[in-house]
């Protein structure tokens, strides 16, 4: 074999390892960034029943792709014209229990319809959890809601918290592509820069799963509300939310909460009080 061929050979042996091991250079080498694991579990049948059972709740099943069902929960309101709230749940091993309790503690008295999926893999939906799964479902979670209960998109208030923050944005550039534009856009405490994992004896050497929101905002439109935390220990402060609400510049209107940490803020008087003045200002 002549020299030339050798070489080449050899250089293409070494991209190829090279590139192989890109992901776990990046791990250990790479910037450093905040890691999360999937908390996707399956939920009892008798726990999804009660879920459904409560007043005015029903449950709601999506296929969103072949194969892939998603179990969700639905409150129907009593006018046909009041809006609805969809909201994309954050990375929680029970996230029809935790979607439900933040809805029915946003709606209390008001006339809201209200609608959680949980993502692949998540409360017994099928498939396996992965960003790249859940971003192609999120599109497809409104337009089938919207096509199931008769709605027009501009009825539609989109919601996410944390992950599901990132997959709401995904939810409203599907939806301006096909010219099905949704009402509004809330964030609350949503990811901007992090890296999920699937649990695994290797989870220290897995690079994970790549999640960046800002780069999706371009296409997103007006009014878009963001809601964060200053005592977001989840997080570690409340950068995140600041680099989205810079990315989508005056298109946001943001509110930092003093003291308040991650998960909190779906409990907090202020944040729900800025949520439903939001809905109701953009619904008139």
């Amino acid at each position: 074999m002549r020299k030339g061929t050798l070489f080449g050979s050899g250089v293409l042996a070494l991209t190829i390892i090279m590139f192989s091991l890109s992901p776990l250079f990046e791990r250990f080498f790479g910037r450093p960034r905040l890691r999360f694991p999937y908390l996707s579990r399956p939920i009892a049948d008798s726990a999804y029943d009660a879920l459904a059972a409560q007043p005015g709740w029903a449950k709601a099943k999506l296929e969103v792709a072949p194969g892939i069902t998603l179990n969700g929960l639905i409150r129907r309101p009593a006018s046909s014209s009041a809006p609805w709230i969809l909201y994309y749940p954050g990375n929680d091993a029970s996230q029809l229990t935790q979607g439900q309790a933040f809805l029915i503690r946003l709606a209390g008295d008001r006339d809201y319809g209200m609608a959680v999926f949980a993502y692949r893999g998540y409360d017994s939906s099928s498939g396996t959890s992965s960003r790249a799964g859940i971003a192609a479902d999120a599109p497809e979670i409104l337009s089938r809601l919207c096509a199931a209960e008769h709605l027009a998109p501009q009825r539609v208030h989109v919601m996410g918290f944390s992950i599901g923050g990132h997959f709401a944005v995904h939810a409203v550039r599907g939806a301006v592509a096909q010219n099905l534009r949704p009402k509004t856009l809330t964030l609350l405490a949503s990811v901007n820069d992090i890296v999920m994992y699937h649990r695994s004896a290797w989870e220290k050497l897995s690079p994970g799963e790549d999640y960046q929101t800002a780069p999706l905002l371009a296409d997103v439109p007006a009014p878009v509300l963001v809601l964060q935390g200053a005592g977001d220990k989840t997080f570690g402060g409340p950068e995140q939310g600041r680099a989205i609400a810079a990315a989508l510049g005056a298109r946001a209107t943001y509110h930092e909460l003093p003291d308040v940490d991650h998960v909190a803020l779906l409990s907090d008087a202020t944040a729900l009080d800025f949520v439903r003045k939001f809905v109701a200002d953009q619904t008139r």
